[in-house]
Formats: structure tokens, sequence, C-alpha cells
């Protein structure tokens, strides 16, 4: 099947399930309140910020793109009620009419305009959302209700690219910072919930938009509170504090499904976690890989890829998975889950090998070993015990590791400004296939184009660029798919130039008044959640 004929097909099954409800006579049963316990809190709640799943979640209740995905990561029109694009690369979008802003103003082209040029000015995001376009030569207001965008291709990843791309008004956000979202001032979207208020970092309220132009919101107001710790969280949902939880962990799932009043709601994800290493400075970062004596290392060890194929054969995956993370996740072969467009069967999980990769690093200058230091963020409990374990494995391997950890707003900046050389990250392929991770995490780093912008080891092969980039503007699916395989296996195969660690799944816990809907994307809002019948 072509991308033309799925793009019609995206809408035609958007259609069809609106007739079927409408045929049904379908409506939303309503609630008074939504009370959601949050594993962690979005590092901002700028829509543009930040792309990553926690901020995409939070903000996309008030904001919306012209196109919107399910749980299993397909588009659908929204903002964008229909498009169509021509041979030559020349995408025409119909707008919604009748949309207004939450402050009654009309949604309009131009609306959509303002954010596609804001979007580059975003200064000090930690992965900016300028790769949701990179596949844009140029765009324009047709009239109020009509836009064209010009791609440099085919770009047949552009619709779901585009869902992440939450529109904002040029009335409201011309002139205003990111600093005027945080304070709420310009948190006007047109999106089903308006924003209320927030303590940033502790407590988000929202409210239903009675003028929203879909389906009438569940839930009269909604109020995320974030509960960082995984016994304190299941503790809210359990004494009745909390109405729905987020990342559940895998040692309260006993307990949860044997009680009557309680639900467990799971899916498979796409996040991988994954190791990034510094392979871009000739000298180590001062203090990161030194010699056993403590001393920095007179070359950076990561440059040499005996030493990086070492640092992955080292790692027991089945028993990371296993006794590490109590089985919540899936030992990761490559930088997509399997299942998803682009992942490559050919490529198997790395067998754990430690007498090879004590090998490996003699043969590279290294029989006695040295030292460094893998840091991540702790707002992750998966990740907090995974840095544990990966450490341990290395240590045995001679590879004496350090683990240093801190709060996900404060890890984020610091390896934005490459103090860090070997770090754990996690990354959701929001578009449901492979060119939008590498792009985003193995490409040659290009802040302009939007490739490369969430590269935190500033890994580089042009090889991998090209065939990346010949596969965004590739029609037809087999060829692109082919090519997206060729790309992931050299990179995690070949040059080692990321570290794949596991695929985690993902998990809410709700009380029985609650139905959610879980999302391989690991969204967690009130958009999926609905009062039980």
């Amino acid at each position: 099947m072509s991308f033309l004929d799925s793009s019609r097909m995206y809408l035609a099954r958007t259609a069809s399930s609106l007739i079927l409800l409408a045929a049904l006579g379908a409506a939303p049963a309503l609630a008074q309140e939504l009370v959601m316990g949050m594993a962690s809190a979005p590092t901002s709640i700028d829509p543009h910020f930040h792309a990553n799943s926690s901020n995409i979640s939070m903000t996309g209740q008030v904001f919306e793109g012209l196109t919107w995905k399910d749980e299993f990561m397909q588009p659908h029109a929204s903002l964008a009620e229909s498009w169509h694009v021509t041979e030559d690369g020349v995408w025409t979008f119909h707008l919604r009419q009748g949309v207004t802003f939450h402050n009654g103003e009309p949604f309009t082209a131009d609306d959509v305009v303002f954010t596609f040029d804001r979007l580059p000015t975003i200064t000090d995001s930690p992965s900016p959302f300028t790769a949701r376009l990179a596949d844009i030569e140029s765009y324009r207001a047709i009239d109020e209700h009509t836009l064209e965008v010009v791609t440099k291709g085919a770009a047949p990843n552009l619709p779901i690219n585009l869902a992440d791309v939450q529109i904002v008004s040029r009335a409201v956000g011309e002139g205003k910072t990111t600093d005027d979202y945080v304070t709420g001032e310009a948190m006007i979207g047109t999106g089903p919930y308006k924003f209320v208020s927030a303590r940033i970092g502790e407590v988000y309220e929202f409210a239903r938009n009675d003028d929203y132009w879909g389906e009438t919101p569940a839930w009269e107001t909604v109020t995320q509170r974030v509960i960082g710790s995984d016994p304190a969280r299941v503790a809210a949902l359990l004494s009745g504090d909390v109405d729905l939880i987020s990342d559940v962990p895998v040692t309260d799932f006993a307990t949860i499904e044997a009680n009557p009043d309680m639900r467990l709601w799971s899916t498979g994800t796409s996040s991988i976690a994954f190791i990034a290493l510094d392979v871009e400075h000739e000298k180590p970062i001062p203090g990161q890989a030194t010699d056993l004596a403590g001393n920095d290392l007179p070359v950076n060890p990561m440059l040499d890829q005996r030493v990086r194929h070492a640092l992955s054969m080292a790692i027991d995956r089945v028993g990371l998975v296993e006794r590490g993370l109590s089985n919540d996740a899936y030992p990761a072969s490559q930088l997509v889950p399997e299942g998803m467009f682009g992942f490559n069967p050919d490529i198997p999980v790395e067998p754990f090998d430690l007498e090879g990769a004590k090998a490996l690093l003699a043969e590279a200058g290294y029989p006695d070993g040295f030292k460094v230091v893998l840091s991540t963020s702790n707002d992750d409990t998966m990740r907090a015990r995974a840095v544990q374990a990966v450490a341990q494995m290395w240590t045995r391997a001679g590879v004496q590791t350090t683990v240093e950890t801190m709060p996900h707003a404060v890890f984020i900046p610091k390896t934005n400004d490459f103090e860090y050389a070997h770090m754990i990250h996690s990354w959701g392929t929001s578009t449901g296939e492979a060119a939008y991770t590498l792009r985003g995490i193995a490409g040659t780093r290009d802040h302009e184009n939007g490739i490369g912008t969430s590269n935190r080891g500033r890994y580089s092969n042009p090889e991998v660029d090209t065939l990346v980039v010949e596969a965004s503007s590739t029609v037809d699916d087999a060829v692109r798919e082919e090519l997206l395989q060729r790309a992931m296996a050299m990179v995690v195969t070949e040059d080692y130039g990321l570290i794949p660690l596991y695929n985690r799944k993902a998990t809410w816990a709700s009380n029985a008044s609650v139905v959610y809907t879980p999302s391989r994307a690991n969204v967690s809002n009130a958009l999926f959640a609905r009062p039980a019948e």
C-alpha cells in the first residue's frame, strides 16, 4: 500500500468511526472530577519547550495538533479535518471551521503558521519540536481555513509528526515566552480542557471546555498530582485520594488485582531505554573517564568501537529485565520495539559475554580496565534500578563504574550542555516508526534542520544520515522499511553508537469508577480516561 492510499485510509477510518458513533447515538458518560497521580512532572507546560511524553501528555489536554494519535499511534484528523498531497510534495490541509480558542478567538491557518514559526525560536530546549517539521520546505496560509505545506520529498510521516505540534494562538502567543506559559498567562488552546492553575512540579488543574468543537469532555475537572514515590502513589490510589495512577510498579500488581475495587490497564510501549556514550571529544569530559588512580585518561576510550562493543557485551539484558526490573520490560535489541515499522528482525538481543567483553577491552588497550561515571535521572524508578545493575555488570568486566543520579529536570539540561559522557536515556518513538528515532537520537546533530536534537553522545555516521533521509522521502513502504532496517543495523551492531537496554511496559491503575485506554505512546492524560458505565 502506498502512503497516498494510507493517508486516505486514516481519514476514512476516522469518518467511519464518527458515523458509527452517530448511528448508535453514542455519547460519553460524564463525571464531576478526575484526580490523577503522576510519576513525574513535565519539564515545562510550554507546549513547544520539550518534545517528551510527559510534556506532550499534559499540554495535549489544553492544546491540539492538526492531527491526533490514537492508542495504537495511528494519525487521525483533528484541527485539520482533511488533507491531500500531490506527487511533487505539496500538501493541502483543510482546517476545521467553527473552532475557537478558550478565550473565544477563532482558530485559523494563521495560528498554524505562527506555531510553526515559533518552534525554532524556543531556547534551551532539551529536545526541540523542530524535528517534527524537518521534512517541511515551506508553509503558508492560503485562506483562513486552508494551509499549504511543501515538503522536501514524499514525507510519508508528516501527518503523524504534526500530531505532537500543538497549535497556539497568534493573538495570545505573540511576544510571549516559555515563562508566560509556565505562569498560565499563555495557556489558551482549542483543546477539550482549559488550564486553571498549577503549582509547578506538584499539582496541575484543568476544567472542561464546554465550547469544545468535538465530543464533550468526560470530566468536569481534572487534577494531576505529581507523586514521585511509587509506594506513595499506590497508597494514594488505594486510599481514594486519587482515581488513576501512572507507572504502577510490578511489585504492586498482585495487590491491586486482588482488590475488587481496583483495575489494572497495561500495554507494551514505544519507549526504549538506551545508553548514549560520548563519541565526540578526543579527550574525556573531565572526571568522566579516568585510570584506576583517578586521573583523566589521555584519550576518550569511547572513540574506540571495540570499547563500545565490549560495554554492550558486558550487559546481561535478560538478567537485567528479570531480576533488576521484575519483568516489567522486554530486553531490547535495537532502538524501536518489535512490531514497529523499521524494526530489524535480523538484529538479536546482544548476547551476554563477560569474557568476550574483557577480551575486547584488552584488545583495545585496556587490559586492566578504567573508571567511568554513568548518569541518569532518578524520577524514573526503572532507570534508577537499571543504572545500578548496569554499573555492576560493567564493573565485573573491568570498567569500574560509579553511578550519578539526579531529578530529570536537572539531568536533561546538564546532558544538553554535554556535561556527561555515559548516560542512560529513554526515548519514545512517537511517530510509530524508526525514522523519527534514528533522526532524533542517532542523526548527526543539526538543530537548524531538526536532526540529532536529542543525540546526547554526538554519534555521527553520514551513511546512517543518508539512509534515513532517503527513507523519509520514499513512498514505497517495503523499500522505506528496508532502508530504515539497514540504518538501524549500522547504529547498533556495526558502530555500537548507541546501546539498547530494554523496552518498557506501561501500566496504569484506577479505581472501579474509571476506565483507562492504555496507549503505546505512554500517554497519561484525561483524554484516555472515561467514567465506567
